[in-house]
C-alpha cells in the first residue's frame, strides 16, 4: 500500500563458484541529488566497504519520471580500516603496558560515572578486522596518555613536587584523570552483557560517551589523526 513498508526476507546457500555476487534493489528518493546518496556494506564482524561507485542511479523528473542518462559517484573512497602509518605491532606498542585500557562490568559502569569523557571500543578476539585495527586504536591511546603525561609533569614542576612523593598508581590515576578522553576497551566475548546492554552489533564498534550518555559511534576512517580530529569535535560541542 501507498506510504507503507514491509519486510521480506529470503535465505538460501551460494553454490556458485564466482566470488562476486549481485544484489538487485530499487530505492527511489525524490529530494536527494544522484550525487549525494551513498551506499555501505556492513557485515556482522565490522567489515565496511562503501560500494558507490558500483550502484547504478539514475535521476528522476519532478513528476517522478525515470530519466535515461545515468550519474554516479565515481570518486567516492572506500573507509580505511586501519592507520598505515602505525608500522608497530600490537606486542610491540604493549612492551611499555596498554594504554588503552580494557574496561569489565565494574569497571565500565566506573569509567562511565568519572570520566566526562570517555572513547570505547567493542570488540571479539575472533574479529580479523578488530586484529587489524587493535594497533592503531593503542597507538591512540598512548598519544593521549602522553599528552596527560607532559600536562601532570607540568603541574607538579610548577607546584614542586617530587617524583618520590607519589607511588607509580597514584601518578597513572592523575594521568587518566587529566586525559581530555579516557581511551578504553571492552572485548565482547569476555563481557558480553555490556556489548548486550549497550545493543553492539557490529566489531570494532567505538563509541564515546559523554557524561555517561553514548554520543555518537566513530564511522569514519580508522586512522589515528582522524579519530583525533573527531573526538576533538565532540569534545568541543560537549565541553562546558
Amino acid at each position: 500500500e501507498y506510504l507503507s513498508t514491509n519486510i521480506e526476507t529470503n535465505m538460501g546457500l551460494h553454490t556458485l563458484d564466482d566470488s562476486r555476487i549481485q544484489l538487485n534493489f530499487n530505492i527511489t528518493m525524490m529530494d536527494l541529488p544522484c550525487e549525494y546518496s551513498t551506499v555501505d556494506v556492513f557485515s556482522s564482524i565490522g567489515f565496511q566497504k562503501n560500494v558507490t561507485r558500483n550502484i547504478r542511479k539514475f535521476p528522476v523528473s519532478d513528476d517522478g519520471v525515470l530519466q535515461r542518462y545515468e550519474q554516479r559517484n565515481w570518486h567516492q573512497d572506500d573507509v580505511e580500516l586501519w592507520d598505515p602509518a602505525v608500522f608497530e605491532t600490537i606486542d610491540d606498542l604493549h612492551q611499555d603496558g596498554e594504554d588503552a585500557i580494557s574496561l569489565n562490568e565494574e569497571t565500565f559502569e566506573y569509567a562511565l560515572r568519572e570520566f566526562p569523557f570517555l572513547f570505547v571500543k567493542f570488540y571479539t578476539s575472533d574479529c580479523s578486522n578488530c586484529d587489524d585495527f587493535a594497533p592503531t586504536w593503542e597507538a591512540l591511546g598512548e598519544i593521549v596518555t602522553d599528552a596527560s603525561m607532559s600536562i601532570v609533569d607540568a603541574f607538579m614542576k610548577e607546584k614542586g613536587i617530587g617524583d618520590n612523593q607519589y607511588s607509580d598508581e597514584e601518578y597513572e590515576q592523575a594521568v587518566n584523570f587529566m586525559a581530555p578522553v579516557l581511551v578504553t576497551k571492552v572485548n565482547c566475548n569476555k563481557h558480553p552483557k555490556i556489548c548486550l546492554d549497550q545493543k553492539i552489533r557490529l566489531y570494532p564498534t567505538m563509541r564515546i560517551f559523554v557524561n555517561g550518555n553514548a554520543k555518537g559511534d566513530y564511522d569514519g576512517h580508522r586512522t589515528v589523526m582522524e579519530l583525533v580530529h573527531w573526538v576533538s569535535h565532540i569534545e568541543a560541542e560537549n565541553r562546558e
